[in-house]
């Protein structure tokens, strides 16, 4: 029973310490999160993006710029990535959120390619000397691209 008492009183403590810490900001949402819906789409189609920055700023990486592209893999070259937005970030938003709608361009869309929303996150960092640097980083959602 002495096991199970202290078991608890160290749960206790780790809730008490999560609580005052926040919401739970994983690694991977450094930069933030994006979400594209619908998550099919064809060209020539509106779609809405959302990007939630709360773990971006939690982690420090508050935004400067907010850069959108449409990117792709595949076995064969594709094009380089297609800027769809490029936004200023107004960081007194409450809650800290990127919105708005965009249209797929027309451009050279492959069967056996796999697409990506990718969000690229540019903030500014202290270098060695204090002077304020922009650094970037990013982070994908998958996309399904159809009909062309």
């Amino acid at each position: 029973m002495l096991f199970n008492f202290f078991s608890l009183a160290a749960l206790a403590s780790i809730a008490t310490t999560v609580s005052a810490q926040g919401s739970f900001c994983p690694e991977a949402a450094r930069f933030g999160n994006v979400n594209v819906s619908p998550s099919t789409l064809s060209p020539g189609e509106t779609f809405t993006v959302t990007a939630n920055l709360t773990c971006a700023i939690e982690k420090g990486n508050t935004p400067t710029f907010l850069d959108y592209y449409i990117s792709a893999t595949a076995t064969h070259t594709v094009t380089g990535p297609i800027l769809i937005a490029r936004r200023t970030y107004d960081n007194t938003t409450s809650p800290p959120i990127d919105q708005f709608t965009a249209v797929l361009p027309n451009w050279f869309y492959f069967t056996d390619a796999t697409y990506s929303l990718e969000l690229q996150n540019s903030f500014a960092r202290a270098g060695p000397t204090g002077e304020s640097v922009i650094t970037t980083g990013g982070i994908l959602t998958p996309i399904n691209i159809t009909g062309f």
